[in-house]
């Protein structure tokens, strides 16, 4: 996509350049388009994701090690629920989206009741968004203009507490992250983002662009660490 953000998003403060769990065996066991890898259900289509995605979990737990209180986290995107079930040991409470339909199928099935879950996105304001599919690989989906999706902010849920704020979201982090502004002014949680330059690619935004922002909020956020493509950053 190229062009207008989708859902109606402006960049905002971004500058833009030119325009429910069941274990089983390993190999896996079928059931309506889904299969089962590692105790986790899966979309049949995914060749790629089930093979890696444990492998980041480290990296969760790193930007976890800076949270002064374990009662709300807040990740996207929900993919099938590996980070969110992750969280959920820790936390009191998980808020995720999930937006591809398949995807939020198998998760449903694979998360425990403290994680709190719909299928939308985080964005700026509210409004709708497409989903563009990448074949075999479940967690490559991104976003672009038009659509039925639902866009949701952070803000909206009016949450009585957030000590982590977790976006992978394929490009869609700087309109996640405006539409937690108030959320983060309120309980300045640590903040872990993607950035391996996805919203460039997507929505003309730079690289850093995220990371600026926070740092421009004036709240004493500091870099915490860089783990793989993720930025960690704490008050």
């Amino acid at each position: 996509m190229r062009g207008r953000p989708a859902g109606g998003c402006s960049s905002g403060g971004f500058p833009r350049q030119a325009e429910a769990r069941r274990p089983q065996d390993r190999m896996g066991s079928r059931r309506m388009g889904m299969i089962e890898r590692n105790g986790f259900w899966w979309p049949s289509s995914d060749d790629w994701c089930w093979r890696v995605i444990h492998q980041e979990l480290p990296d969760v737990d790193r930007a976890v090690s800076f949270c002064r209180g374990h009662a709300v986290a807040i990740q996207a995107g929900g993919n099938v629920g590996v980070w969110a079930a992750h969280l959920a040991r820790t936390f009191a409470h998980v808020e995720t989206a999930e937006p591809m339909a398949d995807n939020y199928a198998c998760l449903q099935r694979n998360v425990p009741s403290n994680v709190n879950h719909r299928r939308a996105c985080f964005g700026a304001k509210p409004g709708a968004v497409a989903m563009e599919a990448v074949t075999g690989n479940a967690g490559a989906h991104y976003v672009r203009e038009g659509g039925d999706t639902p866009v949701i902010t952070i803000d909206a849920m009016e949450l009585h507490a957030c000590d982590l704020i977790c976006l992978d979201v394929e490009g869609y982090e700087p309109f996640a992250l405006q539409g937690a502004e108030d959320t983060i002014r309120r309980f300045r949680p640590v903040i872990m983002f993607e950035e391996k330059g996805l919203s460039e690619r997507y929505f003309g935004i730079p690289r850093g662009a995220c990371e600026s922002w926070v740092l421009g909020l004036g709240l004493g956020y500091e870099v915490k660490d860089r783990v793989r493509k993720d930025v960690i950053l704490a008050c």
